[in-house]
């Protein structure tokens, strides 16, 4: 069954699961208001304390570590091209505070083989069970959150997690591509 959910049932999800969350993210760049000024920031100097004061506050972190203490595991697999575009260049940076608070996150670069095997689009697998595809407009802001609970359609985004959990490569081992060493503009 495919349904749109609300903002409200699309945060409930990441504290009703009960085991297993796990996301897909396959964009270059995320137009989140929130971020822009971080962002920003970091591309001018490098610096990411606001990040980290954000994080020991975020709700999203609070949530991530007590939902852990609790023994749910949150995964993610971040599909890149490379060199790393300004967006993701500060996501980059900014993971090792999703990886403190209880994350697994690893990347895959766009150009491996395996990503011809993968859907051109965001979503998370909660629980093996269900799923919630983040729809973007052309300006790559999040316009519609469907969830998805048909068996058949579970079974090919779970294979479709397999497949990228089995190529990407650990955070702490990835060594994203820049331009000449710098932060691309």
């Amino acid at each position: 069954m495919r349904r749109l959910l609300t903002d409200d049932e699309f945060v409930r999800q990441f504290s009703e699961f009960e085991d297993t969350a796990w996301k897909l993210e396959v964009r270059d760049r995320y137009n989140v208001v929130e971020e822009a000024e971080a962002i920003q920031h970091f591309l001018e100097t490098g610096d990411l304390g606001r990040d980290e004061d954000h994080a020991r506050t975020s709700p999203w972190h609070r949530n991530v570590t007590a939902s852990r203490k609790e023994g749910k595991v949150w995964q993610r697999v971040r599909v890149v091209s490379e060199p790393l575009s300004d967006y993701i260049m500060w996501e980059h940076a900014v993971t090792r505070f999703n990886l403190d608070a209880g994350e697994d996150i690893r990347w895959l670069p766009r150009h491996h083989p395996a990503v011809k095997d993968l859907p051109e689009l965001d979503f998370w697998l909660f629980d093996s069970k269900w799923i919630c595809v983040l729809h973007f407009d052309d300006d790559d802001v999040p316009y519609e959150l469907e969830r998805i609970d048909d068996p058949a359609t579970v079974a090919r985004y779970r294979r479709w997690r397999d497949t990228a959990w089995h190529h990407a490569i650990a955070h702490n081992e990835y060594v994203p591509s820049t331009v000449s060493g710098s932060i691309r503009r």
